[in-house]
């Protein structure tokens, strides 16, 4: 079996039995936000698969999946809502070592107990709307807490692949490769044969941020790490392509919330 089998094989395991031990569906979205087949342990509820055989309800059910996957990502943090139906869901957005956005884990298809049958509830369904498990929203935060603990496993075991397409990660190691250049979307857009539109909206959606803040959170920690060294504040301002120590500083103080200074060895 190859590594990349043998991950996806103990990555379900895990999913199945974290579905068992808490008796809530768990599966699993991609950097692209889309599910990852053969994940999905515990399957969809019965509410939900008669719902979901309406196509006006389940265009509804995509449109809310994908807002708020869109949410826990940009919020880089657990996420408890209320779907469009009034059913309990949960995000746990997974980041790797470097910051680059992996996926999330998504549970619920729980009931609130505290609500009533919402009109988004179609009435042949209600028999099986009550038959769903009911939960708490504190509850459901609680899950969502131990899924953020257990993704920490999942990251640090590279269980979840980053499988970013060639022309962003192009564009991420030119600018891993030129930290201290100013680089503009019109250099990446050359290097990838694309619009700066393309390259804009691209690199954002496979790595959560924009080129610009990318390149500044790469200079930034470049930074620290040259001052750690014993490198004065002007002789790292030069090295990655400031105006001067004062322009530097401004940034790091923005950036780390402590001046330069505070990190020198």
């Amino acid at each position: 079996m190859s590594t990349c089998e043998t991950s996806f094989v103990e990555l379900r395991n895990i999913l199945a039995l974290l579905c068992r031990t808490l008796d809530v569906t768990i599966t699993f979205f991609d950097s692209q936000a889309q599910e990852l087949a053969g994940l999905n342990v515990k399957g969809m509820s019965r509410f939900c698969a008669a719902c979901r055989t309406a196509p006006a309800f389940d265009r509804a059910c995509r449109a809310c999946d994908q807002q708020h996957l869109h949410a826990a990502k940009s919020n880089r943090a657990p996420l408890i809502y209320h779907c469009h139906c009034g059913l309990l869901e949960g995000i746990v957005p997974l980041y790797s070592r470097d910051g680059l956005y992996l996926g999330a884990l998504m549970f619920g298809q729980l009931r609130d107990a505290a609500r009533r049958r919402t009109a988004a509830v179609p009435a042949r369904t209600t028999r099986l709307w009550r038959a769903l498990k009911t939960c708490t929203p504190a509850r459901a935060a609680d899950t969502g807490r131990l899924l953020k603990y257990v993704s920490e496993y999942i990251i640090g075991q590279e269980l979840i692949r980053v499988r970013h397409q060639r022309s962003a990660e192009s564009m991420r190691q030119y600018l891993d490769n030129h930290v201290a250049e100013h680089v503009n979307l019109q250099d990446l857009g050359r290097l990838v044969g694309r619009s700066v539109s393309f390259v804009m909206h691209h690199f954002a959606a496979e790595f959560g941020k924009t080129p610009k803040q990318y390149l500044r959170e790469r200079k930034m920690e470049q930074a620290r790490a040259l001052l750690a060294r014993g490198l004065q504040v002007q002789q790292v301002a030069e090295q990655l392509g400031f105006y001067d120590a004062f322009h530097f500083s401004k940034h790091f103080r923005r950036h780390w919330g402590r001046p330069p200074s505070a990190f020198k060895r």
